[in-house]
């Protein structure tokens, strides 16, 4: 009987470290999600606040204002709600991010 006590009590101590490594992991992951946005974030308003100054009326400003525009609706229509903690908000900011990066990328052209 003390066999099976001694394993019953080895298992529940494997699986107490096991949940310990997942929730190191799950702050890894979340912490290195939040470093990524954040550069990405950097990234798109370096773009933004580095963008020329063109002739109004000129295409390069008709260009300009038409991916501004594109990157204020993204921006905009992000309906999110941080303190629930959803992978689906999550998932939101990184499409959200994806499409401001496309955009930010088509300035330089």
């Amino acid at each position: 009987m003390a066999a099976k006590s001694d394993s019953l009590l080895n298992a529940r101590n494997e699986l107490k470290d096991g949940i310990e490594n997942l929730r190191k992991q799950a702050r890894e992951i979340s912490n290195a999600f939040a470093a990524h946005a954040e550069a990405e974030i950097a990234a798109v308003s370096g773009a933004v606040r580095d963008l020329p100054n063109p002739e109004s009326g000129s295409k390069a400003a008709r260009r300009q204002q038409k991916l501004v525009n594109q990157m204020l609706k993204l921006v905009g229509g992000l309906k999110v709600k941080p303190e629930k903690g959803r992978l689906k908000d999550l998932r939101r900011v990184r499409d959200v991010l994806d499409e401001l990066s496309g955009l930010a990328q088509r300035f330089a052209k």
